[in-house]
């Protein structure tokens, strides 16, 4: 007989009797298996190969499920595995726990096969659905990434004939149209800086990720020196307090840096004196920078809008920006584990917060 389908499913459990009927369960639904009767001997098992799902049993000696399970979704290689907890218990402090955790689901036992297959079904096919969104994601980015850079040839085109109109043909212009001629190379340029973002966040998603120790202080000042080079004789106060060396890409947070900082460059341009402050503060499993200046700040109530994609708060006459920035931050902050947010208030600045994975 054919198998119509193989996924790997990894059991955890200290009980001889409760492995043998689960096992005999799934693998009458052609599920392939593997057995681990502790924490460790899963944990020597998940190094050589991840199973598509996890079955853990709560109780087991040297370390029980729920802890194991804290272990396994605060290492990124495991995090994404789906664990379902195998447990005698129904009290609901128990599943609250479970789900709290991390655990996609629970079974209780005595198990029911219908019961056991549905549930492990239902997380398989989620993860099915989870991998099909993100294949149709990658393609529509790979499809906006081969639209805007085949739109960049026509209008380098239009700008070199604009440019050429302009150096050699102006003469026999009259103001008019030598007016509209500047107004064609002004908005060029414009739409090529935005196919230019566009590009930038399309590559900040897909840019193969090389992790090693990054000193964010040292990161900060360096971004800081190149930026303020285009800033003229503006009165800037730089301030940034010892940061920790962090795990993540140079190259991609260096890029982040120079969004954030360009940001609060930008948008303290009006001020006598800029203010950026650059702290941050450890928790348990993150590590949260800030990043505060003293400029127009913005109304809370679009803090939502300020990461999507050629959404901006302010007109070009204002600041100019192309409405990508902080969407390719979010973008590389969630590609390294963590994400970004914003603060602030309408003429008394703002503070970009994010946050990376303490590793």
């Amino acid at each position: 007989m054919s198998v119509p389908y193989e996924k790997q499913i990894l059991i955890i459990d200290d009980s001889a009797a409760s492995i043998e009927l689960v096992s005999h369960i799934l693998k009458r639904s052609y599920f392939s298996i593997r057995i681990a009767k502790s924490a460790n001997a899963a944990l020597k098992l998940l190094q050589n190969q991840l199973p598509n799902l996890i079955l853990l049993d709560v109780s087991m000696p040297e370390m029980n499920g729920f802890d194991f399970c804290q272990v396994l979704k605060n290492n990124h290689q495991y995090s994404s595995i789906p664990i379902i907890f195998l447990t005698a218990s129904n009290d609901e402090e128990s599943i609250k726990k479970a789900f709290e955790l991390g655990a996609q689901d629970y079974v209780t036992k005595p198990f029911k096969p219908a019961e056991l297959i549905a549930r492990v079904n239902t997380q398989l096919k989620l993860i099915q659905q989870t991998e099909d969104l993100k294949n149709a994601y990658n393609n529509l980015d790979a499809f906006c990434y081969s639209v805007a850079h085949d739109l960049k040839s026509p209008l380098l085109s239009i700008k070199k004939l604009i440019d050429f109109l302009l150096e050699d043909c102006c003469t026999k212009f009259t103001n008019d149209e030598e007016e509209l001629a500047k107004n064609i190379q002004e908005k060029v340029a414009e739409v090529t800086g935005i196919i230019d973002h566009l590009l930038g966040f399309s590559h900040a998603g897909s840019q193969k990720i090389s992790i090693s120790k990054i000193d964010t202080k040292t990161l900060f000042y360096t971004v800081f020196k190149e930026l303020s080079t285009l800033e003229g004789e503006r009165q800037i106060c730089f301030q940034v307090e010892d940061l920790p060396i962090i795990q993540g890409d140079p190259v991609l947070f260096k890029l982040l840096f120079q969004n954030i900082l360009s940001n609060a460059l930008k948008y303290t341009r009006k001020e006598k004196c800029a203010v950026i402050h650059i702290d941050f503060e450890v928790l348990e499993n993150y590590i949260i920078f800030s990043v505060a200046d003293n400029g127009v700040g913005f109304d809370m109530k679009y803090a939502d809008r300020l990461f999507h994609v050629l959404e901006r708060l302010h007109s070009n006459k204002e600041f100019e920006g192309n409405g990508v920035g902080l969407a390719i931050c979010q973008r590389i902050l969630q590609r390294q584990g963590g994400k970004a947010w914003l603060t602030g208030k309408s003429g008394d600045g703002a503070t970009f917060f994010f946050s990376v994975p303490n590793l």
